[in-house]
């Protein structure tokens, strides 16, 4: 191989240029190991030399900057520049304390030498350079500094050797305080929507109900409004120099019961006192909580508004449209008529104007409990009887041990072999609560559904043993033993006039106006219908007081009462029935100025005259 081979391309040029040069018997000026080397004619021309930075061109003791001819008569000095910079450091703690930063800049030296340049008639100097770095401080350095500014506490002694040592530019943390934790600030936190009322969003595969469009916020008695939160404790933070750093005390909230609340003996929870629509103030200290007990609204209950669902007192001052519904915890009032609805309230109900093909149910009436009941008791014989079943297989000594400890299987086998009508009398159990006042569907009563549904639809294989059984069983018997103890308050029902509706009252029902037409009232008071009752039926437990009873062509009208009541009546028409207890009485003519009652014997006692 040719040893030109091996020499850059750039390098073989210049050779090949420096000995054209010299053959030809040009000017030159070359650079070799360091060395300045010059050859010319006598008498010119002479070569020149182009300086470059990082060195010193100094030609018969004069320094040059630019280019340069140069002859041998000439004292050229190429004098190279080694650049020194002084390494930078220092330590800074933060504002907060709670760091400190060591800023490092190392010290350089640039170390340079001439390169070797190959003869040319124009010489351009050229420096190789070399860079070296050293650490900018030393240990002892940066403890004193450590010393003097006081520094003692989270020091990273790791961080402090890297910055003596480091030869880049750098910040480096080399001590770390620990950060104060403030508490967190006092708050409230609201148990109910603050909206007055919410539109309800329906799914896509969802038949959209139009009546069904809001959900009015309300609450009932003892429902939990808000929780107070109290700050959290603080924990006091260190700085770099071993000072406490205080945090700033968190801020505190106060609960306030406004009216229809009050707050527990700790003052940390908000309870509503009385049903309705929970409301909200709040300042930047406080919170006040409250209960307005009455939902007004303004105008028609129609499309537009959507039914109404609200557990206290509801005032209408407009009418209530087809096929809408009113359902109050408390009282309603309603300033206009009711057609073709169904308004139902746990106090009583008020109703200003006629009400045409509707249902008014005002409290728990007797038929609901008394449905409950039978279900409840059916499912308290039969889970006694399923208990002793499971009791006697464990007794008999062909499969006692077969059994023992497998209470929740055979629970699951004997519900789905024979006691299957357990489940039945459950959902009839949910279906008739559904349908309850919002009084009734105690928090209690949900508990109870759901507990049977648990143990016997969902996990009667999770009943453990024998015993839990046993509870469960005497849990649902003491369950049918107080379900009457519930107290119903006496909900009346005061309207105009009805037509082709059905009045359904805990307490009183009195029709003020022209009466009542092919219609029903179950009361478990008294009845007072100022005008007509044409066509239906009346059930009271207490009195009944009737202008006008029946009509002339005949249609059929009852009156149905408790043995203890009186029936007045001030005109009755020809095949009017009246029954006081077992005793009835079939008007035959027209009779005015009636009054029926039974005596102490139960026979029945009647005064009128014929028309």
């Amino acid at each position: 191989m040719d040893k030109s081979d091996s020499v850059p391309l750039a390098k073989q040029i210049d050779m090949i240029s420096y000995c054209a040069d010299i053959e030809t018997g040009k000017p030159y000026a070359m650079i070799k190991d360091g060395r300045f080397f010059i050859s010319h004619k006598p008498g010119g021309p002479y070569p020149v030399v182009i300086p470059c930075s990082g060195v010193k061109l100094i030609v018969n003791s004069h320094e040059c900057n630019q280019l340069t001819p140069v002859s041998v008569q000439d004292t050229v000095e190429i004098k190279v520049i080694t650049e020194q910079k002084e390494g930078k450091w220092s330590v800074t703690i933060s504002d907060d304390g709670l760091q400190a930063v060591l800023r490092v800049t190392p010290a350089v030296r640039i170390k340079r030498e001439l390169a070797d340049r190959c003869p040319t008639s124009k010489l351009q100097l050229v420096v190789k350079e070399k860079e070296e770095r050293f650490p900018a401080l030393t240990w002892d350095e940066l403890l004193q500094e450590l010393d003097r500014q006081g520094i003692k506490y989270g020091i990273d002694w790791e961080a402090c050797s890297r910055g003596v040592t480091s030869c880049t530019e750098e910040e480096i943390v080399i001590a770390q305080g620990m950060p104060p934790k403030a508490g967190n600030d006092g708050r409230v936190e609201l148990l109910f929507n603050t909206a007055s009322k919410l539109p309800i969003s329906a799914g896509e595969e969802e038949i959209i109900d139009f009546r069904e469009r809001y959900v009015f916020t309300s609450v009932v008695e003892g429902e939990i409004l808000a929780i107070k939160h109290p700050p959290g404790l603080s924990t006091p933070g260190t700085s770099v120099k071993g000072d406490m750093i205080v945090p700033p005390p968190p801020k505190d909230v106060a609960l306030i019961a406004g009216e229809g609340v009050v707050l527990t003996k700790d003052g940390k929870q908000a309870v509503a006192a009385r049903a309705g629509r929970p409301v909200a103030s709040m300042t930047p200290n406080a919170v006040r909580v409250s209960i307005i007990p009455e939902l007004v609204n303004e105008g028609d209950v129609d499309l537009s508004s959507g039914n109404i669902n609200f557990n206290g007192d509801v005032l209408i001052s407009g009418n209530v449209g087809e096929g809408m519904e009113v359902k109050s915890g408390g009282n309603i009032r309603i300033g206009g008529l009711v057609s073709r609805a169904k308004i139902q309230a746990t106090g009583s109900i008020w109703i200003r104007g006629n009400i045409f093909s509707s249902v008014v149910i005002a409290g728990v009436t007797a038929s609901f409990v008394k449905g409950i009941i039978s279900h409840v008791r059916t499912l308290a014989d039969g889970l006694t009887k399923l208990t002793l079943a499971i009791e006697q297989l464990y007794g008999y000594s062909g499969l006692k041990h077969s059994v023992q400890n497998k209470t929740g299987q055979l629970l699951y086998l004997l519900i789905n072999e024979k006691y299957n009508y357990l489940i039945a009398s459950l959902k009839t159990i949910q279906e008739q609560v559904r349908e309850l006042p919002l009084e009734f569907v105690s928090n209690d009563l949900q508990r109870f559904i759901q507990e049977v549904e648990r143990v016997l639809v969902h996990f009667p294989r999770m009943v453990h043993d024998f015993q839990e059984l046993k509870r469960f069983t005497q849990w649902v018997l003491e369950w049918e033993k107080n379900l009457v103890s519930f107290v119903f308050s006496d909900s009346h029902v005061v309207a105009s006039s009805i037509v082709n509706t059905e009045v359904v009252a805990t307490g009183d029902v009195k029709i003020t106006g022209g009466g009542c037409y092919n219609s029903r009232i179950q009361a478990d008071q008294n009845v007072t219908v100022n005008g007509v009752f044409r066509g239906g039926e009346i059930q009271a437990q207490g009195n009944v007081q009737i202008g006008e009873l029946g009509s002339n062509g005949g249609c059929t009208t009852k009156v149905l009462t408790g043995p203890e009541a009186t029936v007045t009546i001030g005109l009755a028409h020809e095949n009017a029935l009246v029954m006081l207890g077992g005793n009835a009485y079939c008007f035959l003519r027209k009779e005015k100025n009636v009054r029926l009652k039974l005596d102490d014997a139960g026979n029945l006692i009647y005064h009128g005259s014929p028309v």
